[in-house]
């Protein structure tokens, strides 16, 4: 022990306040560290957490999705099926439509035919006294029961419209159109013969 020196006993005493120190030292890396790891920590679970955010808004929105599309498929049946009823239900009218189209020319060249037997009878002198049925209907539903023997022949001048002729024969355009079905009240020819009812 007496031969220790002075520089011996200086190291020997330092020790401790050097492990000391470090001891320090080490407590503040490792609270450093931890204060680290704990902010880290936090940052990861907050990314975690907006990560779990974004899966469940991206089910949400795959669901929506899968909710349209569905309805897109139901609305897209619909549609096919009014698409097939508005093919049937036209097809049905252009039906009605050329029947109704071929009755009309059918009555129109019944009129016409009979026009001319009347045309012909009044050159051979023979006084026209008959009305066309269709007339003679629109009359009978009106109550008139009187004879149509009073109707006369008119045969188109220049000028000649049916409101002229309604007004000169004083009988009503409507009456003159049941009369001469088969004559278009826009084209009138001049020569033409149509058939004048009895005023009312």
């Amino acid at each position: 022990m007496d031969n220790l020196s002075s520089a011996d006993l200086d190291a020997s005493s330092k020790t401790p306040l050097f492990t000391g120190i470090a001891a320090v030292i080490i407590a503040v890396i490792g609270f450093w560290l931890g204060w680290l790891g704990f902010s880290k920590a936090n940052d990861l679970e907050a990314r975690i957490a907006e990560i779990s955010g974004a899966a469940e808004s991206l089910s949400k929105l795959e669901s929506n999705v899968h909710d349209n599309t569905e309805m897109l498929r139901k609305a897209a049946g619909k549609i096919a099926s009014i698409e097939s009823n508005l093919g049937t239900v036209t097809t049905a009218i252009e039906k009605d439509v050329a029947d109704v189209k071929r009755s009309m020319r059918s009555l129109a060249m019944q009129a016409g035919t009979a026009l001319k037997k009347a045309e012909a009878l009044e050159k051979e002198g023979v006084q026209v006294a008959a009305l066309p049925v269709s007339s003679l209907s629109a009359q009978t539903r009106k109550g008139d029961t009187s004879s149509a023997s009073s109707a006369i022949s008119h045969t188109i001048a220049a000028g000649d419209t049916y409101g002229k002729l309604s007004t000169k024969y004083k009988v009503g355009v409507n009456a003159l159109l049941d009369a001469n079905p088969g004559v278009d009240p826009r084209r009138l020819r001049i020569g033409q013969k149509i058939i004048v009812p009895s005023a009312q």
